[in-house]
């Protein structure tokens, strides 16, 4: 079984992705904590993109994030695509406040490498502005354009939608 969760920054990939994670015991790769190993150059990319299709040669996996640029990588071989959409102001608060609590406690973001540092500053800023134009759109022209006939899509827009997954996630 071949899992993805996609969604705007915020939305809680990486909670749900552990969840089900601990479910079904397949391995879980969290693309910000890749991507957050490497120097972001062109050489990164092209690593980062290596990463991924060597996780996916498993039986099953469990892939968390974006990263619209490799999603061509991902949908296609996902037999279950959950994507989380919560409001772009809940995003936002979501996020400022998980990078308050990494400041005060690292551990609140087990999954972030050790080197990873956030700091507010312009990046940041632009980052925050991501949240805010989140395209939904594009998310769904690449499930669309990628995805496998058979593939189930799941639109998680609440916590309920959240805990009825998660009992469909324990029968697999």
């Amino acid at each position: 079984m071949h899992i993805i969760i996609v969604g705007n920054s915020g939305t809680g990939k990486s909670t749900l992705s552990k969840k089900i994670a601990r479910i079904t015991g397949y391995p879980l790769m969290h693309l910000d904590s890749l991507w957050h190993t490497t120097d972001y150059s062109d050489n990164a990319k092209i690593w980062f993109d290596r990463q991924q299709t060597l996780f996916m040669n498993q039986v099953n996996w469990i892939i968390d994030g974006n990263y619209a640029r490799t999603m061509n990588l991902r949908i296609p071989q996902a037999d279950i695509i959950i994507w989380l959409k919560v409001s772009r102001i809940k995003s936002l608060f979501r996020v400022l406040k998980r990078s308050l609590l990494w400041r005060i406690d690292k551990s609140s973001r087990a999954e972030m490498p050790e080197q990873f540092s956030e700091h507010l500053d312009s990046d940041y800023l632009d980052f925050l502005r991501t949240i805010f134009v989140y395209d939904d759109d594009k998310i769904l022209r690449l499930i669309e354009k990628y995805k496998k006939d058979d593939a189930q899509i799941f639109i998680i827009t609440n916590t309920r939608a959240k805990r009825h997954l998660l009992k469909k996630m324990s029968r697999l």
